[in-house]
């Protein structure tokens, strides 16, 4: 029986080590460098005619979270979020490109798609406001990066 429990508490311990270990592995910090139209990216689809080229100081080491807001000169707002990961294919490039149409969502407006087509390109955007967090926000989290461009 003793030797049971003495298992059992070892285990324990090495469960809550684990744990609190765990703790102190925390994502490395990211800085928001520039933002920028890129047409150069569409080969004729029509499915990359919008992209926007976000830059880090650094490659991303590790999955973080983001929000985006876009507004046009004519005020035409588009609003979106998902994963921002560490690009396997290019893992030394701080630059992620974005295609403006992954961010159409069930909150977007009627006809995003060709709100994105007409109003978000180069040289027409008023504001870009990028968010960046670690895990997706639960509730009024602050965002760990965060920039807003203009008139790009």
């Amino acid at each position: 029986m003793k030797v049971l429990s003495l298992i059992k508490s070892g285990a324990a311990i090495a469960t809550m080590a684990a744990f609190f270990s765990l703790g102190g592995c925390s994502k490395p910090p990211v800085k928001i460098v520039s933002a920028q139209m890129v047409t150069n990216l569409d080969k004729g689809s029509g499915h990359f005619d919008r992209v926007l080229e976000v830059c880090f100081a650094e490659p991303l080491q590790a999955t973080y979270y983001h929000r985006i807001t876009i507004l046009s000169k004519e005020d035409v707002k588009i609003s979106g979020a998902g994963d921002l990961k560490p690009m396997a294919s290019d893992p030394d490039n701080p630059c992620y490109p974005r295609n403006l149409y992954m961010y159409i969502n069930k909150d977007s407006p009627v006809d995003a798609k060709q709100l994105i087509k007409d109003y978000l390109m180069p040289g027409n955007l008023k504001q870009v406001l990028i968010q960046v967090y670690t895990t997706e926000p639960e509730g009024k989290e602050l965002p760990i990066a965060e920039r807003l461009f203009e008139n790009l």
